[in-house]
């Protein structure tokens, strides 16, 4: 009768069967069957059809299966809890509704946490190993806390305690350590807290309290080791199977655990569809934005970026308004970002230093796309230490290091960053430090205010309604700018005579330049990057050597797509240049000595597309210094390197290169790290001793005809990627089995490879590609429980075992 009324009533029941079998009870065979003969006689008729429901129901309820309780009692009792407390939900955190996107970082976690996870469900009963501790880190508004409160709720019921401690680092800025320490203690112990006067008696507690509770502890929103050491400095103060959980804007927060079971996870920002799909739930309660409002939904999403904490305040001002709203809305967001995401993202920038920020504007305001070594240089002119500012930024998710080392930057940040410059003086561009916008130029260089506030600037064409004007301003529209350092002149001219012009130029780009004198009327004395891009002057022997004169710091030279230009080339005499970019220029073979001679200093040498360059001369491969050499798409046959050759070099790129056909000398390069083939046709087979190069991390083979893997690849043991896709290998190659280093396998497109791929012994493997190949088996291990192996295999046939 009890169990009728608990399924009548909907309750949440968690069924123990006790020496029977749930079929027995679902039948009613054995001794229920016998009962109900009996029932049957004294009961009526829809009383036995309530009572014989509910058996039904419970005996489809996950429950436990116990035949005797004598030898694992305890067991028994910790796991009715467990599940007890996940019907109760006794510890579970509130979660924001309408969440989107977040089951694959959910997922992630899991396999991170080392937590037995199968079709999104957590497996019950399982035993937690080890010890372990992941941050999740990325920027304000991206999730983090959110992220951490759904992994939490699903999991808390897997340990003897929990803790979930939000925003540890506003509580630590108002002196309430001794709080944290006292929640803490009363989560994990489940009720009452001993006495605790300071820190220090909260951290011996903590220390010495917990040795044998395997527990789940979150430290929500901390900055450093130095907020975390008083709660849970060392793993070892709990027990066996504890877990803890940090969310952090800085990714360097966890580097301070010393011990192996140690993992982050980046939460980045969502993926397109899944950003629409959060702002119409927000904007419309819907899946669905109305038919009339046409492209302002998509127009509103652009200008927000893919930050939920900006997708979801952006949305829910919008909702019930009216498409004139809507409208000015738009406006306002191209402008600034909405003003709580721009509260939590200024808050992050104030704490970055004052050499960081000036280039973290520069990259909003010019750089974003630009590969990052070119500005590098003007940053270390002006003492801005690049190195250690770009990676402040990267610690903060502020910045991303792309594909070709590319400066990238969230939409969100863009915005703030160009509404941090113009704030500087909304009336007066000319009072402002960097300047990019039209008009704004165009009325700082019109009016010839003072302007030494004016470091950085660009100037565009004005783009009239049926053609492209070309400007022209007049060098007297300069003068008053004698701090610029960075100037970027695209397509646009200067009249008169810009004579000793901007003498604190750094940078100057001038795309398009049409007049040689022009240029050398420019003051260069400081000039360090020099990018002449898309440019038809030409110049003579006498004239790179002025240039040379006038430009003695001058370390970047960027010709590319400037065929006139090259022809006359010379470097005879030592220079300071450590960047070349010849990209796309009628360059011949180099056989002239004096165009390599005087680059004693050059790092980085950029010749991709240059048709008529046809081999590689002794004279180049004598510089000591080269680390990058771009041969893409050239006509290179072969590539003959010697003993010594190209000492310092770390990066060859070769691709597209259709009539290479032999590369066996690259085993000469002795300090080669990353090596990239892709796209030549003609190339069928690599160097037989590979293991002479012993430093590479990355290959790239993609697209060439070879079909095997020298065995000597075995011994690459810094070897991180491998990318094979579209070749013609038979079979996964043995050679690559033991590299314990490798993170990333891609043989997609390989049809002819067929078979098992063995991947047990990569401990380090983090993808693996198999998309339209033939294998049919794929052996892996589970290292620790602790990797994640994302695995694209893309039809149905593979197996994973």
């Amino acid at each position: 009768m009890e169990v009728a009324q608990m399924v009548e009533s909907g309750k949440s029941i968690l069924p123990i069967f006790y020496g029977v079998k749930p079929s027995v009870v679902k039948h009613r065979k054995e001794e229920y069957g016998r009962a109900f003969i009996k029932h049957e006689r004294r009961r009526d008729a829809e009383t036995i059809r309530k009572w014989k429901d509910a058996l039904e129901n419970i005996a489809e309820i996950l429950g436990f299966e116990v035949e005797h309780v004598d030898s694992g009692y305890h067991e028994l009792l910790n796991n009715v809890v467990s599940r007890l407390q996940q019907l109760l939900r006794t510890d579970e955190q509130e979660v924001t509704e309408n969440l989107v996107g977040i089951d694959r970082d959910v997922q992630e976690m899991m396999r991170k946490l080392g937590v037995d996870n199968q079709e999104g469900q957590v497996v019950q009963g399982q035993k937690m190993v080890g010890r372990c501790v992941v941050a999740i880190w990325g920027l304000p508004g991206v999730g983090k806390t959110t992220l951490a409160k759904e992994v939490y709720n699903k999991i808390n019921h897997l340990f003897d305690s929990c803790s979930f401690l939000e925003d540890v680092r506003d509580e630590i800025e108002q002196n309430r350590m001794v709080y944290l320490q006292k929640k803490l203690i009363r989560d994990l112990k489940r009720g009452d807290c001993p006495k605790v006067e300071s820190y220090s008696e909260g951290t011996k507690l903590i220390k010495f309290l917990f040795q044998t509770k395997r527990v789940l502890i979150v430290l929500d929103n901390v900055d450093d080791f130095e907020q975390i050491k008083p709660l849970t400095e060392n793993l070892c103060w709990f027990g066996p199977g504890s877990r803890i959980i940090l969310t952090s804007r800085r990714k360097e927060v966890i580097v301070h655990y010393n011990v192996q079971e140690i993992r982050e996870h980046e939460l980045l920002p969502m993926n397109e569809n899944h950003a629409l799909k959060l702002f119409y739930k927000h904007a419309f309660r819907s899946n669905h934005p109305p038919e009339d409002y046409g492209s302002l939904p998509s127009d509103i999403m652009s200008a927000v970026g893919r930050l939920p904490l900006a997708i979801e305040m952006v949305g829910k001002c919008l909702y019930d308004k009216s498409k004139v709203i809507w409208g000015e809305t738009l406006q306002k967001l191209e402008r600034e970002p909405e003003k709580n995401v721009k509260r939590v993202l200024t808050e992050s920038y104030n704490h970055l230093g004052e050499t960081t920020r000036e280039i973290f504007l520069d990259i909003a305001c010019f750089f974003i796309g630009v590969e990052k070594t070119i500005p590098y240089y003007m940053w270390n002119a002006r003492e801005r230490f690049p190195n250690s500012g770009v990676l402040e930024l990267q610690n903060l998710s502020f910045l991303k290091i792309g594909e070709g080392n590319k400066l990238l930057m969230d939409k969100q940040l863009k915005i703030l960053g160009r509404a941090m410059v113009k704030n500087e003086n909304l009336a007066n561009p000319w009072l402002r430090s960097r300047l990019w916008d039209y008009e704004d130029v165009k009325t700082t260089l019109q009016q010839r205010q003072v302007a030494n506030n004016v470091e950085a600037l660009r100037v565009t064409p004005n783009f009239n309604q049926d053609e492209l004007a070309i400007n022209r301003f007049h060098c007297d529209d300069f003068c008053h700018l004698s701090n610029v350092r960075f100037l970027e002149l695209d397509n646009v001219d200067i009249e008169g005579n810009p004579e000793n012009l901007l003498p604190r130029l750094v940078w100057l780009d001038w795309h398009g330049c049409h007049e040689k004198s022009k240029l050398f009327a420019l003051n260069m004395e400081k000039l360090v990057i020099l990018g002449l891009g898309s440019s038809q002057v030409q110049l003579s022997l006498d004239d790179w050597r002025e240039l040379m004169v006038k430009a003695k710091l001058l370390k970047v030279l960027n010709a590319k797509d400037c065929p006139l230009m090259i022809a006359s080339l010379e470097f005879s005499d030592p220079v300071p240049l450590e960047c070349l970019i010849l990209e796309n220029c009628l360059l011949g073979d180099l056989t002239n000595h004096g165009l390599t001679s005087g680059l004693v200093n050059l790092v980085s040498l950029n010749v991709k597309r240059c048709t008529y360059f046809r081999c590689l001369p002794q004279a180049l491969c004598s510089l000591q210094k080269l680390e990058e050499l771009f041969i893409d798409g050239t006509k290179i046959e072969r590539l003959e390197f010697r003993d010594g050759s190209l000492p310092a070099l770390k990066t060859l790129s070769a691709c597209e290169c259709e009539d290479l056909n032999d590369v066996n000398s690259i085993t000469f390069l002795k300090n080669l790290r990353k090596l990239t083939l892709r796209s030549c046709k003609k190339l069928k087979e690599l160097p037989a001793v590979m293991g002479e190069l012993v430093l590479l991390e990355e290959m790239d083979m993609s697209d060439t005809l070879i079909t095997e893997l020298p065995p000597s690849v075995k011994v690459l043991e810094k070897l991180e990627v491998l990318k094979m896709i579209h070749t013609y290998l038979e079979g996964f190659p043995e050679a690559v089995t033991d590299l314990k280093n490798l993170k990333e396998l891609a043989f997609t497109f390989c049809g002819s490879m067929s078979g098992t791929c063995d991947v047990a012994r990569l401990s380090s493997l983090r993808i693996l590609r198999l998309q339209y190949t033939g294998i049919s088996c794929v052996l892996a291990k589970d290292y620790g429980r602790f990797n994640t192996l994302e695995l694209d295999v893309g039809v149905d046939k593979q197996t994973v075992s």
